[in-house]
């Protein structure tokens, strides 16, 4: 499962409760907000904290970001999420997906 911050219902609230809500609901989080969460993400790792995962992107057409989250939502299992910091473009094709996914699996 992927949500991104607004589907969350936390609106305006700091980003460990994003990712602690998240977290909760085993839901990859998904957000343009690289700067923050790619320390948290090292922060809550050192702390040994668990996450469902952080698919971090950048501002894109809206059009390709749906394309690749549909992409990345079909081909992340949970165990392969779990603790990764991940970039929304490893997704951008089908077979850069199916090769950033395979590199986790070993």
């Amino acid at each position: 499962m992927i949500y991104v911050t607004t589907e969350l219902g936390l609106k305006g609230a700091d980003d460990p409760v994003h990712l602690a809500r998240a977290t909760e609901l085993e839901a990859v989080l998904v957000s343009q907000n690289q700067r923050d969460f790619d320390p948290l993400h090292h922060r809550w790792k050192v702390e040994g904290k668990t996450h469902a995962g952080i698919l971090v992107t950048y501002q894109i057409d809206i059009g390709s970001k749906i394309r690749w989250l549909e992409r990345a939502a079909r081909l992340l299992t949970p165990e392969l999420a779990r603790n990764q910091l991940m970039k929304l473009p490893m997704f951008v094709t089908e077979e850069k997906g199916l090769l950033f996914t395979a590199s986790f699996a070993q």
